[in-house]
């Protein structure tokens, strides 16, 4: 039976919010949620973080993650967080004793309300499936193809999306967010692909409740909102 290894990457130089992945949401770094899931998934074979930041690696360890030291190449705002993909794989096959048909769990940090039911969908239905990648999407709260436009030179509108003309939005195509949520596939996938999309790709929908993609001050605020709500229910 394959084995899961569940991998957080936590660059030391995030900008829209000054050390972002260790400032504390509601008492606690933002990476520990992170790495606190992982511990509860019963698959899990180890769990890890990815960083080339001290204070990062200092709180991983706290909170019972193993860390991957990333080059300083793989942690600049142009790095593709593929390569960081395959780094930690390769790393992961030389001390770990990942198997090529092990799985490889991404679980990103700007996802603190994931649940673990969403990350078991995940993984129940990527076993399920024939793809070579799962990931969670949620359904969007903006539509292409009803209200959301382009800008001409001019200023003037114009439908992103024009494949008829759509007077109620529950008469357009569903589409869907891309989350932050998690990301499932195989260390052999990872080691031969170029990116998410590059294979036959699988979309697990969760609720947008569980979706906050923390990436500027406003979405921390919001998802810390969340988090107290969810503790005083």
């Amino acid at each position: 039976m394959a084995k899961i290894f569940a991998v957080t990457f936590a660059r030391a130089g995030s900008k829209g919010i000054i050390r972002k992945n260790i400032k504390p949401l509601n008492g606690k770094p933002l990476l520990a949620y992170s790495i606190e899931l992982a511990h509860q998934l019963s698959q899990v074979e180890g769990v890890y973080v990815s960083t080339d930041g001290d204070d990062i690696a200092q709180v991983a360890t706290t909170y019972g993650a193993q860390v991957i030291t990333r080059p300083e190449a793989l942690a600049s705002d142009q790095a593709n967080e593929w390569l960081a993909w395959q780094h930690a794989v390769e790393y992961l096959q030389a001390h770990c004793n990942m198997q090529d048909d092990d799985l490889f769990l991404s679980l990103p940090c700007t996802a603190p309300l994931r649940a673990r039911e969403d990350i078991e969908r995940l993984v129940s239905q990527f076993n399920e499936s024939t793809c070579d990648l799962a990931l969670c999407v949620t359904e969007s709260a903006r539509n292409p193809y009803f209200n959301m436009v382009r800008l001409d030179d001019d200023g003037l509108t114009s439908l992103v999306c024009d494949a008829g003309q759509f007077h109620r939005r529950q008469d357009v195509p569903s589409v869907y967010d891309v989350t932050t949520v998690g990301y499932l596939t195989t260390a052999r996938f990872v080691l031969t692909a170029t990116g998410v999309l590059s294979g036959s790709t699988l979309g697990v929908v969760i609720p947008r409740s569980h979706s906050i993609d923390i990436d500027d001050q406003l979405d921390f605020e919001f998802a810390e909102l969340l988090i107290k709500k969810r503790e005083q229910a």
